[in-house]
């Protein structure tokens, strides 16, 4: 996945484009980065349909070396009763090299904080002629043909999708959704079946349960008793799984989640397991009536040791505790301010440190917030 330029949209571009969006009386609106921000540099009323508008006024935008995204409104409504947009991305090829990297770099967070779901085409190109209204037609044939696609292309569409599916929980410029993101393929009744054994106390056929994707659905891969001491060696190793695993904390039981990718993984693979894991855990908990206790992700196996697993499951508890009692001690806020700065939730994934490795020490504020944005974004980039 292409690293983001950190370029933001302005205030202003979000109120002209949601006025354009309420309104419905803008066709064109093209975009622009000054001052490393993205802002409106021109529009076009309505006056006419979709194709005369197109053929009147889109060329105006198009400059021979300074690049641009370009907004055309469409006559059609999408579901929600707005007006469905085509984005245009023009990065002509005498461009200076800079502005090609931002403009190729900030694409993805302009349509993602305006709300992907409103773009219902795209067109990406380096020459004036791929933007004409010939241009858009040869558009349309190539998008709609049904010539096969090599292996490769077939990939590039399925990460595209998974992409636009689990980009962002942001739906636009006032509003977000408040369902988890991701793709959502079914449990097989066979997984289901295996993930309901666990519920079983003392008298389990298995306390392990990988899962894998197959034909888009999520198939058992394995059920199997397993000791601590060889869940490293148990979990594939060349490609990702979910692993729902009973660990013996204590006296006591506990089920956690392993959210396991490899750095050996195939690019769709990757994108494609990392889209359905918080798909999987709600039918898991839904179908399989079972209760996680603890969530991880890594790819490292071995990371997973009993002595993480001992470390984070007593700072869960710990953490859980002070919140019960209301209490604040300076313990509590230093196991907090450790949960944070590593990127992870009371819910939430929590990736992996392996024992031995030094975990970071409690800074000031400041470093406290820069270290949890470098989390995110790593964690963002290497899935």
């Amino acid at each position: 996945m292409s690293h983001q330029s950190g370029i933001q949209v302005s205030d202003e571009l979000s109120k002209v484009f949601a006025d354009a969006v309420s309104n419905g009386n803008v066709r064109i609106l093209r975009v622009s980065i000054e001052q490393e921000s993205l802002i409106p540099n021109g529009t076009s009323p309505v006056q006419n349909d979709f194709e005369s508008d197109y053929k009147q006024h889109i060329e105006e935008y198009l400059e021979s070396t300074t690049p641009s995204y370009i907004f055309v409104r469409f006559d059609e409504k999408n579901a929600s009763g707005e007006y469905k947009w085509l984005f245009l991305c023009y990065v002509p090829d005498n461009a200076k090299v800079r502005d090609k990297m931002l403009y190729a770099s900030t694409r993805a967070t302009l349509t993602k904080e305006l709300g992907d779901y409103r773009f219902s085409d795209s067109i990406y190109g380096t020459d004036k002629s791929e933007f004409t209204w010939d241009g858009y037609k040869k558009h349309l044939a190539h998008k709609n043909a049904e010539a096969p696609l090599t292996r490769r292309e077939q990939e590039l569409v399925e990460i595209k999708a998974a992409e636009a599916a689990t980009v962002s929980d942001y739906q636009g410029t006032a509003t977000r959704k408040s369902y988890a993101p991701g793709v959502a393929f079914p449990l097989t009744e066979k997984a289901i079946e295996a993930l309901s054994e666990l519920k079983k106390a003392g008298d389990r056929s298995y306390n392990f349960v990988s899962l894998h994707l197959d034909n888009e659905k999520i198939d058992l891969d394995n059920a199997t008793q397993v000791p601590i001491n060889e869940l490293s060696k148990t979990i594939s190793a060349t490609a990702p799984r979910f692993t729902f695993y009973i660990y013996q904390y204590g006296s006591s039981e506990s089920l956690v989640f392993i959210y396991t990718c490899p750095s050996s993984s195939k690019i769709r693979e990757r994108m494609l397991y990392s889209s359905s894991k918080a798909n999987v855990i709600t039918a898991a908990e839904n179908e399989a009536s079972i209760e996680i206790v603890k969530k991880f992700e890594t790819s490292d196996l071995s990371d997973l040791t009993s002595e993480y697993f001992d470390e984070e499951l007593a700072q869960q508890q710990q953490q859980r505790g002070a919140s019960n009692s209301n209490v604040s001690s300076p313990t509590g806020s230093m196991v907090g301010d450790r949960i944070q700065m590593l990127g992870g939730t009371k819910q939430g994934f929590k990736r992996p440190v392996a024992p031995g490795r030094r975990r970071p020490a409690t800074a000031s504020s400041s470093l406290h917030s820069s270290s949890t944005s470098i989390s995110t974004t790593n964690t963002t980039s290497s899935v």
